[in-house]
């Protein structure tokens, strides 16, 4: 997208050259100083596991290209940063190449309506009259898309063209009160979806503490799903392929080989609730963290064998209710969350299993949530198996994307409608002494879980041993088994 920039009065050319000097001057002091800002980091990831795949993104005071520009074109959107500071320009086109950047004053650009699916503007917004501030936050908003994300920081204080000293130089600076920054955006036609008083402490000399306002706000309209990167790859098949056989052999055979760094995220999500249901408890890993950091958790479980073996949680506050995902043995909103981690491509019916999820969940708690995982893109044993084992097998390959989205449409339409995804990690360990002791133990063990009584079992597990053998021959030592965590919440509009 090509920036237009209209005529620019003098008085512009003039503000804009006093706001550019300090920043031309302080240069990556200016990045080493505020990069490492908790709630900006945080308010990038909030913004990156909403967007849909490749969107538009505009940074408005893009500095030098960190974090902001940096991490959202990390992940495949496409960034512009403006900036009035050449020398942070400079700096951002050396640092961020996957980013656009561009030197024009924000109050002189020209963009259509619904360019842009995000705007952040994380504290450029300081150095402008008050008419100015008020024109550009009502522009902003217009440049959205419907559906549209703005992540918004600034200091807010009541004055206006106020003299300053900010690290080391002389500014003046215009601000507003909190609440009338959120009475403009709301008067600007969008949601503000959260907002935010933090205190930071600039590691700057002769510099004190600064209030900081953190908002993330929303333009009403567009996909309540919008197409992710994580669901993909894209197009979606048409209808679910049926549901992938495991036995509690097969399952055992792998589980001592996870190394799984998606509980913890999981846990992390559900601090904050009390009454949790977990949907498809298998071998209780994911149960016992969850009752370790809450107290308590229910499980539903529909394999007697699983059951049986999870009997040893039941002394420390888990109930094990036996029953299917299609159909909880709870009542209505009866939790505060449900989870389920990689269950669903082992249903009947994942629409029905997920309708269920959103019915045992109570919608008017503030902390009201349903977590899923299933499988990343990026997932080798899903991509082992698509390429390898279903056309032996005869079976339709795996599409764990579909799934996430068929989740949160459903969830959507039950009222879920703040869906964020997550990349959370999982490896399968093959600690065997060399490349092929490691292929023979993860043929067998792949093998078994995915085809346990197969008739075309050992056909499958020798089939599995060229690929396997070549990945190890990499000197790498496991496999991927990489999932998404999608957290989907009640839109609470403030």
């Amino acid at each position: 997208m090509t920036t237009e920039v209209t005529r620019t009065p003098s008085a512009y050319l003039d503000s804009a050259a006093l706001a550019a000097r300090p920043f031309d001057e302080l240069g990556l002091t200016y990045e080493q100083t505020y990069v490492h800002l908790p709630e900006q980091l945080a308010a990038i990831d909030w913004l990156a596991a909403r967007l849909p795949a490749q969107s538009r993104v505009l940074d408005i005071g893009s500095g030098t290209g960190r974090p902001t520009a940096d991490l959202l074109a990390g992940v495949g959107h496409h960034v512009l940063g403006i900036d009035v500071s050449a020398t942070m320009v400079d700096l951002a086109r050396a640092q961020v190449p996957a980013a656009r950047f561009e030197q024009v004053d924000v109050r002189t650009v020209a963009y259509s309506n619904g360019s842009w699916n995000a705007v952040c503007a994380f504290f450029p917004l300081l150095q402008m009259n008050r008419a100015d501030l008020d024109s550009t936050l009502k522009r902003i908003s217009d440049w959205l898309a419907p559906g549209g994300y703005f992540i918004f920081a600034t200091v807010p204080f009541d004055a206006e063209n106020t003299p300053i000293e900010w690290m080391g130089h002389n500014v003046t600076a215009t601000s507003y009160p909190a609440e009338v920054y959120l009475e403009r955006l709301r008067a600007a036609g969008l949601e503000i979806l959260h907002d935010q008083l933090s205190t930071f402490h600039p590691d700057f000399p002769g510099m004190g503490a600064e209030e900081h306002l953190f908002i993330h706000a929303r333009k009403p309209g567009g996909s309540a799903v919008p197409a992710h990167a994580l669901a993909a790859p894209y197009p979606h098949p048409v209808d679910y392929r049926g549901p992938h056989e495991l036995t509690q052999d097969g399952w055992l055979g792998l589980e001592a080989r996870f190394q799984r760094e998606d509980i913890a995220p999981v846990v992390d999500a559900l601090a904050a609730n009390q009454h949790v249901v977990d949907i498809g408890g298998g071998s209780g890993a994911v149960v016992a963290a969850i009752t370790q950091r809450l107290g308590t958790c229910t499980t539903v479980e529909p394999h007697a064998a699983r059951i049986e073996g999870m009997r040893t949680l039941l002394a420390d506050g888990v109930t094990v209710l036996p029953g299917c995902a299609e159909q909880l043995p709870l009542a209505d909103a009866c939790a505060d969350a449900a989870v389920a981690t990689w269950m669903l491509h082992y249903t009947d019916d994942p629409r029905a299993a997920v309708t269920e999820m959103a019915r045992v969940v109570d919608r008017t708690h503030p902390q009201a949530k349903v977590v899923l995982v299933q499988g990343s893109p990026d997932n080798e044993l899903i991509g082992l198996w698509n390429r390898i084992c279903a056309p032996l097998a005869g079976e339709r390959p795996d599409h764990q994307g579909y799934l996430l989205a068929l989740a949160a449409e459903t969830l959507a339409a039950h009222g879920f409608q703040d869906i964020a995804l997550h990349p959370v990690a999982v490896r399968v360990a093959f600690p065997e002494p060399g490349p092929q002791a490691k292929a023979e133990a993860a043929a067998d063990a792949l093998a078994d879980f995915w085809h346990t009584g197969h008739a075309r079992r050992d056909q499958l597990r020798v089939a599995l041993l060229a690929p396997l053998a070549e990945h190890f021959a990499t000197g790498a030592d496991s496999l991927t088994d990489n999932g998404v965590m999608l957290i989907a919440r009640p839109r609470r509009i403030r």
